[in-house]
């Protein structure tokens, strides 16, 4: 049995999707990404000049072993001070404005393979090899139509709720009872 309160538990119409999509356009536009992973020898912002100095050092030998030929996981999981040192350096996907900008303008500047100079940031010195790279798209309209239609029956269903409290506000006899 359908509810009177929630009428609007079918699938919406491709038509109402469809609209929706066009009208907010915006919405399914997925910014240019890169997948990075890098190496950190961090420095913390306490550090001393030669202790600065020292992690730059190293930065930089691991950047030359690397271009040598050294594996860059391995270099990563053995000698970054990254958590994601676990996974390699790897640290997925992301746009611009999630990382530090020294970070982002090195690794958005590179190609998928290529290793950066080091980078300094507030965290300390950075290799960086981007992995992957994925320019800016609009998500199609068939693979998010479901998304669509589960976000308009929310709203609906929202409108619905907010209009029957409204009714049941106007309606409702209150007693307050004192003792």
């Amino acid at each position: 049995p359908r509810s009177t309160l929630f009428p609007y538990t079918t699938l919406f119409r491709s038509e109402d999707c469809q609209k929706f999509y066009d009208q907010n356009h915006d919405k399914f536009v997925q910014n240019e990404s890169v997948r990075a992973s890098h190496i950190l020898i961090g420095v913390d912002a306490k550090a001393t000049a030669e202790e600065k100095k020292k992690a730059k050092e190293k930065a930089e030998k691991l950047r030359k072993d690397i271009a040598a030929g050294a594996d860059f996981v391995a270099l990563a999981k053995s000698d970054s001070t990254c958590p994601s040192s676990q996974q390699g350096g790897d640290l997925g996907f992301f746009v611009k404005g999630q990382m530090v900008p020294a970070f982002e303008q090195a690794a958005f500047s590179l190609k998928p393979g290529e290793i950066s100079d080091v980078v300094e940031t507030q965290f300390g010195y950075h290799i960086i090899k981007v992995t992957e790279k994925k320019k800016a798209e609009t998500v199609a309209f068939k693979d998010t139509k479901a998304r669509i239609a589960e976000y308009l029956k929310g709203q609906k269903i929202s409108e619905a709720v907010n209009a029957y409290l409204a009714d049941v506000r106007k309606t409702a006899k209150v007693e307050i009872l004192m003792k």
